[in-house]
Formats: structure tokens, sequence, C-alpha cells
């Protein structure tokens, strides 16, 4: 009979279980721990180590989206009116940046879509039982270096749906409950499939962007006080489970740690430590941008798609983008807007775009040198190799999609927040009044003019250009400098490709007029 995972010896477990070894432990361990532990305080660590505490967090929002369901099916089909597209796509949208930003996968902790995947597979809402149900496979292990690339193609198709059916200008409020309906399925079906948070780790539309962009944040996620303690630890059960908690939903070790990329917050591996040795970290903004030591491609290739991604939706604001879209629908057959192959087409040239910058810049800078050569010929993955280039400058890139992603979502925020106010009372637009503010003057009520709104564009944007010069003077000056003879060099086209970018994406704003 196969043996628990969490009595498995470290060399049977999956790949993504098993702890690193010891070897190079001096840099891995060392220079990348936050310093700042906030579950220190007795009373943060008492909520922490509380079963319920997750539970509490997703139950609210859990409320809210089936409420979303609701009323975008039963309510009045006026958008603007309807409490679902009101809440989804004014507010929603928006926080999520914020909390990305600001907390990096703080979204993740009290997600809803995960949340009930999650309370069905255990079969309860927060206490430990031994077994989950269903099939309970492993992700197959051929897919796990694609990682974050699957994650970002389930957003690629549905912001495609969203722009075809129109759901977030927003359009019909059906579309909007469908939508919600889809992840949610989504979510239970994978749940009951996989285990532990399979499809919040590889295929949750959401995952690859706020990974990315939540490496921003200040929030390190959990990370153990004491690496030595950690690596000597004979029984793992922050990754394996134990009587007081869940084996580790996302599949991360806290001792290995040096970004928070993938730490859902779950707070499993604080209940689960059998020494106290694990916290809850804070960090300087854009530390795990810098900071990684094994950078990842996958993550790479999702910075430079995502990008591209945001991009476009600015360039389908502009005037020559609907003639430009009708003119392939004639030529394929294609019946509406947007058509593919504008989509994926200007998508693909930004990401290639990104790709060919750490390219050419590898050929103008690298080192020239017999023993380069064949590290870059003979021995993928080895210091000149193109992936050890590309995966440093597209990180390099993530402030600046983060602040493009933010600022693109402003004009909703900016002219139509304010909507919320009337919608919490009359929901499902049949002239209720709930709470009195159903008639409420806030309902035309815009926060900023569009002169205001492509100026708060703008600030956004820069803020995002500055960060990305930061992290992309940071990260030369420690992955790139051993390739190089002409760090200097490399700097100044770093900066200037970083600058230009952040150039054009505000043009592009300004271009907008605060357009939504």
């Amino acid at each position: 009979m196969a043996l628990p995972l969490r009595e498995l010896p470290v060399r049977e477990l999956p790949r993504e279980l098993r702890p690193p070894s010891r070897e190079g432990q001096a840099e891995h361990f060392g220079p990348t721990d936050p310093k700042l532990d906030i579950s220190r305080n007795p009373r943060v660590r008492r909520v922490l180590k509380s079963r319920p505490f997750q539970f509490m967090l997703i139950l609210p929002n859990q409320i809210i989206f089936w409420l979303v369901i609701v009323t975008g099916l039963a309510g009045i089909i006026a958008p603007t009116r309807n409490f679902a597209t009101v809440i989804t796509w004014y507010i929603w949208f928006c926080a999520v940046f914020l909390l990305m930003v600001g907390i990096g996968r703080g979204w993740c902790v009290m997600c809803p879509f995960g949340g009930l995947g999650e309370w069905v597979q255990r079969h309860t809402l927060w206490a430990r039982h031994a077994a989950p149900i269903g099939l309970n496979l492993r992700w197959p292990q051929a897919l796990t270096k694609w990682a974050l690339l699957p994650s970002v193609a389930m957003f690629l198709g549905l912001t495609w749906f969203e722009e075809y059916f129109n759901i977030a200008a927003p359009g019909d409020p059906r579309f909007t409950s469908f939508l919600v309906f889809f992840v949610i399925g989504s979510a239970l079906l994978t749940f009951l499939v996989f285990e532990r948070r399979t499809f919040c780790r590889y295929l949750c539309p959401l995952t690859a962007l706020i990974g990315t962009v939540g490496s921003t944040g200040m929030v390190a996620g959990m990370r153990t006080r004491d690496r030595e303690r950690c690596i000597t630890c004979p029984t793992k059960d922050c990754l394996r489970g134990s009587e007081r908690g869940y084996p580790c939903p996302w599949y991360e070790w806290p001792g290995s740690a040096t970004s928070n990329l993938m730490c859902g917050l779950c707070t499993e591996c604080i209940k689960n430590c059998p020494y106290d040795n694990v916290g809850i970290f804070v960090q300087k903004p854009l530390t795990s941008v810098i900071a990684p030591v094994r950078r990842r491609v996958d993550v790479a290739w999702a910075v430079a798609i995502l990008f591209g991604l945001v991009v476009f939706q600015q360039v389908n604001a502009m005037p020559f983008y609907a003639p430009l879209d009708r003119w392939l629908n004639r030529t394929t057959g294609f019946p509406g807007y947007p058509n593919p192959v504008d989509y994926l087409g200007i998508i693909a040239i930004v990401a290639l775009l990104v790709g060919a910058y750490a390219w050419a810049t590898r050929e103008l800078l690298a080192k020239r040198s017999v023993a380069f050569a064949k590290a870059v010929r003979r021995v993928p993955g080895r210091a000149g190799s193109y992936a050890n280039w590309f995966a440093p400058l597209a990180y390099g890139f993530i402030p600046l999609m983060a602040s493009d992603y933010l600022a693109r979502q402003l004009p909703r925020l900016w002219y139509h927040a304010a909507r919320i106010i009337p919608a919490i009372s009359d929901p499902f637009g049949f002239g209720w009044n709930l709470f009195g503010t159903a008639h409420s003057s806030l309902y035309n009520f815009r926060i900023l003019s569009p002169h205001g709104v492509v100026i708060s564009q703008i600030v956004v944007t820069a803020v995002g250009t500055l960060g990305a010069a930061y992290a992309t003077w940071r990260i030369s000056g420690r992955d790139l400098r051993p390739l190089t003879a002409h760090l200097g060099r490399l700097r100044a086209v770093s900066l200037a490709v970083i600058c230009l970018s952040g150039l054009s994406v505000a043009l592009l704003y300004v271009a907008m007029g605060g357009a939504s």
C-alpha cells in the first residue's frame, strides 16, 4: 500500500515538494531573508494559528460572489444599475490590483473560487480531516515546467471572451454571472480531480497575474525564522501536513522561499510547524522582483505575454483599431470584435519584442570567449544561455506591467465606483430601497474628470517605470554582472528600454483621453 506523502522519504517526494539540497546553502538562504515578522505579535499569531481564520476571510467574498451570480441572472438588464456588474467591474477588479501591489497574494487567502473548491475537497469548512474526497491526483510532472503558462492561457481566453461579449463595458449582467460561474465551476471540478490547490497554482486565470504583479508587494509570505532549523527538520510537516494542519496547499516550502510568487498566505505551515519556526514576514517593495535566487523562464514569458495583453487593451481604444479589426473580420469571415488575429497578434508582438530585447542585449554585450561560447552552444541552462539573460531582464518589467494594469482599471473606478452606493440598496434593479440610497445622486457622480483620469494614469505609469528602472538596475548588477564585461553599457541599454516602454505606455493613455 502506498505511503501517505508525509511518510515518504524526501527523495521519493514529487519534485515540487522536495526541499533543495544544502549545496549552495550560503547563497540561497542568506541575503533574501526579510527581517520583520509580524506574527511575533501574540495576538496576530493566535489569529493565524486559528483553524477558522481563512474561512472567516473567504465567507464574505463567497456571499458577495454568489450574490453577483444571482443578481446578474435575475436582476435588471441595465448593467450600470445591476449589482453584479457594478461590484465586479467598477470595484472588485481594481481592488484586486491594489491588493496585489500591497499584499502580494492577499486575494488568494480570501478567494471564494478556491475557497468553495477547498471546502468541498476537504468536506469541512475549517476542521482538519484526514482524507480529502475526490480522485486526489497529482498534477502531471511533465506540465510543472510550464507552471504559470496554463494560467496565462486561461486569462487570455477569458479576457477575449469578456471583450467579445462586451462584459466589462459593462454589458449584459448575465454574462458577468456566466463568467463568475465558469470560474467557480472550473475550480470545483479541478479540486475534485487533483490534490491540494492545483487549480490555484496552475490553472486559475488570475494566478499568473497575481503572482507576478504581487511580487512588487510588501508581504514576503510565509518564511522560516531559523533556516538551519528548517533544513534539519526531520518531518517537514509544513510540506506534508500533520494532525495540526493540512499539507501546504500550494506545494511551497518556507525554508527555500526567496520570493512571494507562490505563497497563498493560507497559514497551514504556521499551524503545522512543531518548532513554531514559521512566520509571516514583510519586506521592502520590489524585494520579490529583485531577490529571487532562481529565476523562472515561465515567469519571464508570463510577464512578457501579460504585458502584451494590457498593451492590446490600450491599442484597441485607439481610433485606427476599429477599422483594422473590421478589415480582418471581412478577410477572415470572423463575426465580431475582437478578431483573434489582431488580439493574439498584438500580444505576441509585444511579448516577442521583450524577448528580442533580451536576445539583442545578450548578443551585443555578452562576454566573448571560448568557454562562454561553449556554454551558449552546447550546454543549455549554463550561465551564458539565452534564458539566463531573458529571465532577469523580463523580471525587470514587472513593476511597469503591474502599473499598466492598475492604470487601465482607473477610468472605471473614478467614473463609476460611486454607483455601488445606490446599487446595494437595489441590487436587482427591482425598485427596492433597502438602505435609503437607491436614488442617491452618487449614481451620476464622477470622482475625477477625464483630464484627471489621464493624469492619474500617467502618475501610476511613472511610478511603475521608476520601479522597473530600479529593479532592472539591481537585477543586472547581481544576475548579469558575471555574464558581461560591459555592465555600464548593459545598464544604460536596459534603462533606456524601460524608460522608452514606460513613455510609450503613458502616451497611449494620453491618446486614449481617459477612455474606460
